[in-house]
């Protein structure tokens, strides 16, 4: 006898568009604590080192911006928690309401600028450290 695909339920295809909204946005949540757990990090290291500094264990050089950066870094990943939120419920409403909608791409244009953004002022605050 010739394999026979299963006969799919109409919910089916509903389920599976609901289950990769969902992957997505645990994809986007693990993205954004990520940024955060980085940014905290960051942050508590150049303070650890200031402290090193006062007790005369380490020389820093003064003003290394990296709690500055630790902070954006942080709030980068609360907007990234924040906005793949907003966009997992606007993919549920267009699944549920069986509308033709497309992801809105601004989540991934603003993390990449941001996320270039910061890159770019830890090289330049790197530069500065290293450069004496």
């Amino acid at each position: 006898m010739a394999d026979v695909p299963p006969v799919s339920a109409p919910g089916d295809s509903q389920f599976r568009d609901h289950a990769a909204n969902e992957r997505t946005l645990l994809a986007w949540i693990r993205t954004g604590i990520a940024l955060m757990a980085f940014g905290f990090a960051i942050a508590r290291f150049g303070l650890f080192l200031r402290e090193m500094a006062e007790v005369g264990q380490v020389r820093v050089a003064h003003g290394t911006g990296s709690t500055w950066v630790g902070v954006v870094l942080v709030v980068l990943g609360l907007v990234t928690n924040a906005a793949a939120t907003v966009r997992y419920s606007r993919l549920r409403n267009a699944i549920q309401q069986r509308l033709p909608l497309a992801p809105d791409p601004a989540l991934v244009y603003v993390l990449g600028a941001g996320s270039v953004l910061v890159a770019a002022a830890m090289a330049a605050l790197l530069a500065r450290t290293l450069g004496g």
